[in-house]
């Protein structure tokens, strides 16, 4: 941990959550288990003022299951990481992509709440006339050690759709925020599943996932399948054609008709009848 980082001991109930941090908690058990077992390896994340930055499974987990009084955390003021006092790359050192990602939220909050009050003059001049949305994401990724929104918003997807197992692997380094991002777009057993496979296995798939992301979705695919005339394959992984719903369906009733004369002919040719038996039967399954 770098010296501009507080480590204090505080109260479990003095830290103050404000909203809520994660929409599904997990196996705190499990969590509260290992604590116990090897300790609290990564602090709570709190503000001067006592607001929770991140770590609100590991509080509830040593208040509410181990009953722990007060906790270890690390006191982080986000106005000074606004303000530039804070290197990033000491950031990225000294917090895991998921901690670093509530970082990024609070910066960007906290940029918010002074743009928001007409209290530009607070700003470092390098981010006065920073204006919401993207060049806001932007300098919140770099003051959070992301170096840039794209993969800031990736470790985002990872915290607010993945499974645990996926984020634990990601903030221990055993998974890129960018492969755990795309493992996060599949469904939850299907991402314990990938999580658990061989590393070599898992890239394999990753990369798998990864190019048929890339793929476009079934509306653009019939479009560019109407413009040339050509079937494209969809995320899904079936080829379009250009038509179009209606057009779908009467080619379908088409080759349904053309499907039942084909089966009448095959059953009349292994049947001796007279060609005017033969006729009437054809003409009985509306064959042309």
């Amino acid at each position: 941990m770098t010296s501009n980082l507080v480590l204090r001991e505080v109260p479990c109930d003095s830290i103050r959550v404000v909203g809520r941090h994660r929409r599904d908690m997990g196996e705190l058990e499990v969590l509260a288990a290992s604590i116990a077992t090897v300790g609290l390896l990564h602090p709570p994340v709190i503000t001067k003022d006592g607001r929770l930055i991140c770590g609100e499974r590991r509080l509830v987990a040593v208040r509410d299951i181990l009953g722990w009084k007060t906790i270890p955390v690390i006191v982080l003021e986000v106005s000074s990481i606004v303000e530039g006092e804070y290197a990033e790359n000491e950031i990225r050192k000294d917090f895991t992509p998921s901690e670093r990602v509530a970082i990024g939220k609070a910066i960007e909050a906290e940029i918010g709440r002074r743009q928001g009050q007409r209290t530009d003059k607070e700003l470092p001049p390098e981010l006065a006339e920073v204006t919401p949305g993207v060049e806001t994401r932007e300098v919140a990724a770099k003051r959070a050690g992301f170096g840039g929104h794209t993969t800031y918003e990736q470790a985002k997807k990872v915290v607010e759709k993945a499974v645990d197992e996926v984020v634990a692997q990601m903030d221990a380094g055993d998974l890129s925020i960018s492969a755990a991002a795309v493992i996060a777009d599949q469904p939850p057993e299907a991402q314990r599943e990938i999580v658990q496979m061989p590393a070599a296995v898992r890239r394999q798939i990753v990369r798998q996932l990864r190019e048929a992301s890339e793929l476009p979705s079934t509306a653009e695919a019939r479009r560019i399948a109407r413009e040339t005339g050509m079937l494209v394959a969809d995320r899904t992984g079936r080829y379009r054609s250009g038509l179009s719903d209606e057009e779908r369906k009467a080619l379908k009733e088409d080759l349904d008709s053309i499907w039942a004369v084909t089966r009448a002919v095959m059953a009349l040719a292994d049947t001796p009848l007279d060609p005017v038996e033969l006729a009437s039967r054809l003409e009985y399954w509306h064959c042309p």
